[in-house]
């Protein structure tokens, strides 16, 4: 009640404009109060799952409200938050409930099976489980966000068209910004027939979520040839332009050297099968021997001697031309010509000029030529053109800053929130006690003049008001009983 007095003192005495600044003030401190306080209480929440389907998201929001943890739904239902405290306990909880299960089951199909299912039914939940686990395999692949795959085997029948076979399509739902390479196209064509027996690369169709066709029959060569001759156009050039980019930025500096190289490569795979027939050189191939022998006898008019043999012996070669056979394999990948473009910012500083009044140069073009032809192993007949020019750079320099943590400094402001609001009560208090003073000074200067030491008895004046005087005297008496009881004493004293 007394509190209540002195305020009641205090607005009587302070002007119009202080107590509309008062009452804003206190409004403003009570409105700031119950937002910081709603504010810190406010449990951290972090992102549970997302892009859930609305009856999984069902289960796992039941799930969390039986263990009585907050949550918050977003994006559509989609999405869920939670405490970033139990963040984790949720998610080890949750999985072993099996929960999220996700729309592709894969081989989890068949953990519940029932016994007595028809062939049919096994058939049709194989294929649905090779599917599933397929699409789980190409979504490991950058930049595919989701993947459905659909196959179609021909109907068993015992008198079958070759015509039928086998066809598996692919749905790709990629990232946004992002687009497959031939090379993960190729790769994906391959993984999906490799799976699937029967299944050739050529019977598989893939498209992306907006309806473009990515491969297919009308594109199959370049669907499972993909990778051979244009990316290994493009690496030799990102090879060869990285080469002369490193020598450079070696001496120049980080981003003051930019080369491109074109190179047009012969992918011809060649086998060369030459003879040579040398007339000098011969090889004898078959060789004949025939041998005759002959005895003698004696007879008239002659003297034989008795027991001569008489031998003839014929020798039969021939020969064959010598021939040597070379064969020759040209291997595809070789470089027949190069063309290479170059911008390069050769200026030291711009705030140092020379003292032909242009800025310092740190080499010249011609020997930046020079290097780059000696790098990349230029020939007479390839193209190479240097260009020195000034690179657009901003004012100041950029300096990389590390992210801001914010969750962190939201966390800090909610353990300060108390203190401000701490600081706006002392602030209230300070403008009150101000109010208070001024108030008890005025009091004081419309006391009269001869009152008593304590100021709280009047001296016999008759000018003083008898009401403001009777509340003073009780304020007196209920805070310092034993003052006013002395100073009546003295009064009493002073009069006799």
């Amino acid at each position: 009640m007394e509190f209540l007095q002195k305020l009641a003192l205090i607005w009587r005495k302070v002007s119009l404009i202080q107590r509309a600044l008062l009452v804003a003030v206190v409004l403003a401190s009570a409105l700031i109060g119950s937002l910081l306080i709603h504010w810190a209480r406010r449990p951290d929440m972090r992102m549970l799952y997302q892009d859930l389907q609305p009856a999984e998201a069902s289960r796992i929001t039941e799930k969390i409200s039986e263990k009585a943890i907050p949550y918050e739904l977003r994006d559509g239902g989609t999405t869920i938050y939670a405490p970033r405290q139990h963040i984790y306990q949720l998610r080890l909880d949750l999985a072993k409930e099996g929960l999220p299960v996700g729309e592709q089951n894969g081989y989890k199909l068949f953990d519940d099976e029932k016994i007595g299912v028809s062939p049919f039914v096994q058939n049709v939940n194989l294929k649905r489980a090779l599917q599933d686990e397929l699409a789980k395999s190409i979504q490991m692949i950058d930049g595919v966000e989701h993947a459905r795959v659909h196959i179609v085997n021909p109907e068993q029948r015992l008198l079958a068209s070759e015509n039928e076979q086998t066809t598996a399509s692919v749905v790709l739902r990629l990232q946004p910004g992002y687009r497959l390479s031939a090379t993960n196209i190729a790769a994906i064509t391959h993984l999906v027939s490799g799976s699937i027996k029967g299944l050739k690369a050529e019977s598989v169709s893939i498209i992306d979520s907006e309806g473009r066709l990515l491969s297919g029959e009308a594109d199959s060569t370049l669907a499972t040839g993909a990778g051979t001759v244009h990316d290994y156009k493009q690496r030799v050039e990102q090879g060869l332009a990285r080469k002369a980019e490193e020598m450079l930025t070696t001496v120049l500096g980080p981003g003051r050297a930019t080369v491109r190289v074109s190179a047009v490569i012969d992918m011809n795979s060649i086998s060369t099968i030459t003879e040579t027939y040398d007339p000098t050189a011969k090889v004898p191939t078959k060789e004949e021997v025939t041998s005759n022998s002959e005895t003698g006898a004696g007879g008239s008019g002659q003297q034989t001697v008795a027991g001569t043999t008489k031998k003839d012996e014929t020798v039969v070669t021939e020969y064959q031309v010598g021939k040597t056979v070379k064969q020759e394999v040209v291997l595809p990948g070789e470089i027949k010509t190069l063309s290479v473009a170059a911008f390069v910012d050769l200026y030291a500083d711009a705030n140092e000029p020379a003292s032909g009044g242009q800025p310092a140069m740190i080499m010249d073009v011609l020997e930046v030529e020079q290097i780059i032809r000696t790098a990349l192993g230029l020939k007479e007949a390839d193209s190479l053109k240097v260009v020195n020019a000034r690179f657009h750079r901003s004012a100041e320099p950029l300096v990389e800053e590390e992210p801001a943590n914010w969750p962190r400094y939201f966390a800090l402001a909610r353990h300060l929130s108390l203190g401000i609001m701490a600081l706006c009560a002392v602030a209230v208090l300070r403008i009150f006690s101000r109010a208070r003073s001024k108030a008890m000074a005025e009091a004081r200067a419309q006391l009269p003049a001869g009152a008593s030491p304590g100021g709280l008895l009047p001296s016999g004046e008759p000018s003083a008001e008898p009401l403001y005087l009777r509340r003073q005297i009780t304020h007196a008496l209920k805070n310092n009983p034993e003052q006013v009881r002395e100073m009546f004493l003295n009064w009493i004293q002073e009069k006799e």
